[in-house]
């Protein structure tokens, strides 16, 4: 599995596909493309760990499918909290005011019932804020 490989893999009996669009011993990044779009997210090693681990071997390749997995639980979460996301976008950015790390804590601490990566967050807010 390398950089611009598709993946693929079945979440609850949904498969869900994804791209590696990074992937370095010490970093990866993936985007799902399937059935959701828009969401990206990525780990990184530090360079204590690298003697131990590395994305370029298998521990890349199940990285990238729980990463995929993360970003397919997190799409259908949004999908089926719609509305009561759209409303606590409302509530916590009611100026405008996205780039406020203040709002942004608030709002994905009150919102999401898991912890959404800060490069993950950019994606969330450009989803709702093109609604």
């Amino acid at each position: 599995m390398s950089k611009g490989q598709e993946i693929s893999i079945k979440v609850d009996g949904v498969e869900a596909r994804g791209s590696i669009f990074h992937r370095s011993e010490a970093d990866i990044g993936i985007r799902i493309l399937w059935p959701y779009q828009g969401f990206s997210t990525g780990l990184h090693i530090p360079y204590f760990s690298r003697p131990y681990h590395s994305f370029l071997t298998e521990y890349g390749v199940r990285t990238a499918e729980n990463l995929l997995k993360y970003l397919f639980e997190l799409s259908l979460y949004m999908k089926t909290n719609r509305i009561f996301i759209e409303l606590q976008f409302t509530l916590h950015f009611h100026e405008d005011d996205y780039l406020s790390s203040e709002s942004q804590e608030r709002f994905f601490g009150s919102t999401f019932p898991f912890a959404v990566p800060i490069g993950t967050r950019e994606d969330v807010l450009n989803i709702l804020r093109s609604k």
